[in-house]
C-alpha cells in the first residue's frame, strides 16, 4: 500500500492491483476495481483512511480478479455504488457468464452484484471534488474502460490490463485495442496505474508502455 500522489493510492495487489482516490468530500472514497477479496482493501487505516468511508468502486471490466471481491464488499457496506460499462455489464449483475469473467481459469465462483449505473461510451462522473473520466477503450473486453483523475496538475490514468490478454472467450477484439491504445496515447498521461503491472511515470515511461503492448498486440 502506498499513496502515488496527493489523495491516490495503491491499496494493494489482490490478483490484480487495486487503486483509491479520496474524493475529500461527503462522497468519500472511490476504489477503481475491487480485486478478487477484501484481504487487501480490509487495511487502509494504514494509509490514514477508513474502509466505511468507501462509497463507490468504478470496475475497469467484468473479470473475476477485478470483480471477484464486488459481493463480499456489497455485503460489508450495502450502499456502495458500483460502475461499470453497459457492454460488460451482464458478466457483473447475471450468473452463468464464467467464460467471459474467466472465473474458470481460477476455479472459483462468481457471485453477481447490482451496478448502481450501467455507463454508456465516455462517461464522466463527478464525485465530490474529484472528476473521474471513464474512457471506454474495449479490446481486452467489450466493456472495457479506463480512468482519467486529475491530481495536483498531473494526468493519472487507471489503464487497467492494457496488456491483454485477449480471447475469443472474453470476446477480445485487436482491431478495437488498437484503436483504444491511440485514444490512451493521444491523452498524454502523466501516470499510468496499471491493473497488473504497476505504476508507470512520468509520461514518458506511460507512453513507451502502452506503444509497446500496442505495437505487440498487432491484429
Amino acid at each position: 500500500m502506498k499513496q502515488i500522489i496527493k489523495n491516490i493510492y495503491h491499496v494493494g495487489d489482490n490478483e490484480c492491483s487495486v487503486y483509491m482516490v479520496d474524493t475529500q468530500s461527503d462522497q468519500g472514497l472511490v476504489l477503481i476495481d475491487a480485486g478478487m477479496n477484501l484481504d487487501m482493501i480490509k487495511h487502509i487505516s494504514s494509509l490514514g483512511l477508513r474502509f466505511e468511508d468507501i462509497q463507490h468502486c468504478i470496475l475497469t471490466h467484468c473479470h473475476i480478479d477485478h470483480i471477484g471481491g464486488c459481493a463480499e464488499l456489497n455485503r460489508a457496506l450495502p450502499n456502495i455504488k458500483f460502475y461499470a460499462h453497459e457492454l460488460d455489464a451482464a458478466p457483473i449483475e447475471e450468473p452463468g457468464h464464467d467464460g467471459k469473467t474467466a472465473a474458470s481459469w481460477y476455479g472459483v465462483k462468481y457471485e453477481p452484484v447490482k451496478l448502481y449505473r450501467r455507463l454508456e461510451s465516455d462517461t464522466t462522473l463527478t464525485l465530490g471534488n474529484c472528476v473521474f473520466q471513464c474512457i471506454h477503450t474495449p479490446g481486452h473486453t467489450p466493456g472495457s474502460i479506463s480512468v482519467l483523475v486529475e491530481s495536483e496538475g498531473k494526468k493519472v490514468l487507471f489503464g487497467q490490463d492494457l496488456h491483454g490478454p485477449f480471447n475469443d472467450g472474453f470476446l477480445s477484439n485487436l482491431q478495437d485495442y488498437q484503436l483504444s491504445m491511440q485514444k490512451l496515447l493521444d491523452l498524454s498521461a502523466d501516470i499510468l496505474c496499471e491493473g497488473h503491472f504497476g505504476i508507470f511515470q512520468p509520461a514518458d515511461e506511460v507512453k513507451k508502455y502502452i506503444e509497446t503492448h500496442k505495437f505487440q498486440n498487432q491484429p
